[in-house]
């Protein structure tokens, strides 16, 4: 007699993670524009005044750029921008602490001044949105 067992496979449903039963706290160094793509991203809705167990607290924001020189020109050739930012996510009796660092580099050639700093502030819309991706991912994972 042969037996066969199979495995139950399920597909993960992320409808009923409950972003929304989430505090969200962020320091005061953290970006206005970084917090409102949070509380937008995970639905949180800041004028009710209930109080969650579940935190995310958001600390420690720093943002760096680098100029990388090379060969004769005077002027540098392309531009780093390093970000990280502490996070906290506290869920029942789980606590998890992590950095998330992210890194982006454009090219800073550029003989227009204004064009330049075009190109820095998309970057930096770019790095708020890595960290926001990052953020929710570290939350689904919890809710798992």
């Amino acid at each position: 007699m042969l037996l066969i067992s199979c495995c139950n496979f399920n597909v993960i449903d992320y409808s009923e993670t409950g972003l929304n039963s989430y505090d969200l706290n962020f320091d005061s160094d953290i970006p206005i524009k970084l917090q409102s793509h949070l509380i937008f991203s995970l639905g949180v809705n800041k004028n009710i005044k209930e109080k969650k167990s579940n935190i995310i607290e958001v600390s420690d924001f720093v943002l760096k750029t680098y100029d990388v020189y090379s060969g004769d020109a005077l002027r540098a050739l392309e531009t780093e921008v390093k970000s990280s930012l502490m996070l906290s996510i506290s869920k029942g009796a789980k606590k998890i602490n992590k950095k998330l660092m992210v890194m982006k580099r454009y090219n800073a050639n550029e003989l227009n001044i204004l064009a330049e700093k075009e190109m820095l502030d998309f970057i930096r819309d770019e790095i708020y949105n890595e960290f926001v991706n990052q953020i929710l991912t570290e939350v689904n994972l919890i809710e798992v």
